[in-house]
């Protein structure tokens, strides 16, 4: 009977120390950005990365010039 006392202590114990370790991880947060849709060729990408042409955006000058002569 003892050494059931003594499992369900150390089985306890495991749980609840399992727990705090668990809850003291920080979670990695992951960064989100704009995506925005190239004008010329529909490619979506990050805002930052983009090159804005007045309201349109793309995603190469290339593209911006392309669509500048068409």
């Amino acid at each position: 009977m003892r050494i059931l006392v003594l499992i369900a202590i150390a089985l306890l114990l495991y749980i609840i120390i399992g727990n705090l370790l668990r809850k003291n991880k920080k979670t990695p947060t992951i960064a989100t950005q704009k995506m925005v849709k190239c004008e010329h060729c529909g490619v979506h990408v990050p805002e930052k990365e983009s090159i804005q042409s007045g309201n349109d955006f793309f995603c190469s000058q290339a593209h911006v010039d392309d669509h500048k002569n068409a």
